[in-house]
């Protein structure tokens, strides 16, 4: 056994692509390393088309320790050669936790490390695929090879109730003493500190200083639906002429939509303004965003607006439900609650909730200010860290990889929501 600060995690990602995942596993291998553990972060090739984050990696003084062909592309050859690869990497730096974010690298990664005999595993499921990304017999496929890692994973964290219940219960992936709920965390200070619009992202949409600007932010894929908003844009310009529309990102759906926009009579309406590095300046300008996916587990937007006092629409699927505040006001269609509304996949309801705000300035300040104070103490980068240690010690310990007198905190105890 050993002490704690000599423990080494080796945190798993497929790629560094603008998102969730890829943040977070960048800001805790930084917050471990700052901690005093040896801290590893193993990652895949940003595919063309999507915005990378490993420039974020870098300024934070994480060095990736990239592993050829690891990508999200099902890929047998490239698989077994990352598999390898992993194999190689583990049996060098000898981990004592390994931690893997997104279903590619949980896969290869807890295989990797169930032949060299890593002593704790642990996986994050950020969202899944077992519904909107695959065909029936696919997902089947999928479904088993989870239910399989889950007999050799110690511990798999849930980043919200919704989708705890979804993997114990609807697609049983592992029994519920194996998975436990830990939200995700951010550094969302910069966000915080919005206040008023900035301008540039405004003047880039042609949107007029009185006017209103909605936004969408994420990767322009099929599971995020951008042709939803799209529909949706054009109901609302039809009731609303003088709202602009900004999506922000891209993605192997950038063509199609630009298609959409000329077909829908759009042009200089809605503005693909492509991936920002400032999301400060990106949220500032926005009145409204809205979230039009087909499946989600905790999407990062969503706490970016709250966190820099903006409202939102979104779609309830995954585990959007558990970022809403209060008791639902049930309105035709949709229901309003303290910092936003959810609603139906449906562009004529999505439409009525955002005429709905659009016309209440007010309203939208209110939603605004009670979804900044939501994630001010909740999806914090320092309270993520916290739950992960308490929850490694713990694990390292049940596997005998620690001394005795080592303090650890139940995995049951952090932030569950």
């Amino acid at each position: 056994m050993s002490s704690a600060k000599s423990l080494t995690i080796a945190r798993v990602i497929a790629r560094l692509n603008v998102g969730g995942p890829a943040t977070q596993a960048i800001l805790m291998t930084e917050a471990f390393q700052k901690k005093g553990y040896r801290a590893l972060l193993l990652t895949g090739e940003v595919p063309p088309g999507e915005g990378s984050m490993e420039s974020l990696a870098y300024e934070r003084g994480v060095q990736p320790i990239k592993i050829n062909r690891l990508s999200r592309k099902i890929s047998p050859a490239a698989d077994l050669k990352s598999l390898w690869r992993l194999i190689r990497t583990f049996r060098r730096e000898r981990p004592t936790i390994l931690h893997t974010h997104t279903a590619k690298a949980g896969t290869l990664g807890r295989l990797a490390a169930m032949v060299t005999r890593v002593p704790v595993r642990v996986h994050t499921f950020h969202g899944h695929v077992f519904s909107g990304y695959f065909s029936p017999g696919l997902t089947r496929i999928f479904l088993a090879i989870e239910r399989f890692l889950g007999r050799h994973t110690d511990c798999i964290i849930a980043i919200s109730e919704t989708q705890r219940k979804e993997l114990v219960e609807t697609y049983k992936i592992a029994p519920p003493d194996k998975v436990v709920v830990i939200p995700l965390g951010f550094d969302l200070e910069p966000l915080l500190r919005v206040n008023g619009h900035e301008g540039s992202l405004r003047a880039a949409s042609g949107c007029h200083r009185q006017g209103a600007l909605v936004g969408w932010i994420g990767r322009i894929t099929a599971i995020k639906a951008p042709a939803l908003f799209l529909e949706s844009a054009a109901r609302i310009r039809a009731a609303l002429p003088s709202v602009q529309f900004v999506m922000v990102g891209d993605g192997e759906l950038r063509q199609d939509c630009e298609a959409r926009i000329r077909q829908a009579g759009l042009d200089g309406k809605v503005v693909l303004a492509g991936w920002k590095r400032n999301l400060s300046a990106v949220y500032a300008d926005l009145d409204l965003l809205l979230l039009t996916s087909i499946n989600e587990g905790t999407p990062l937007a969503l706490l970016e607006a709250m966190a820099s006092g903006r409202p939102f629409i979104a779609t309830d699927v995954g585990g959007v439900r558990d970022l809403m505040i209060g008791t639902a006001r049930r309105e035709e269609g949709w229901e309003r609650f303290e910092n936003g509304i959810l609603v139906p996949r449906d562009s004529r309801r999505i439409a009525e909730a955002a005429q709905y705000l659009l016309v209440r300035p007010e309203l939208r300040r209110e939603m605004g200010f009670a979804g900044r104070e939501f994630v001010r103490s909740r999806y914090s980068s320092n309270r993520l860290a916290a739950d992960l240690e308490g929850l490694y010690l713990q694990l390292a310990r049940r596997k005998k990889c620690l001394e005795e007198d080592v303090d650890v905190t139940s995995p049951s105890e952090p932030a569950i929501v």
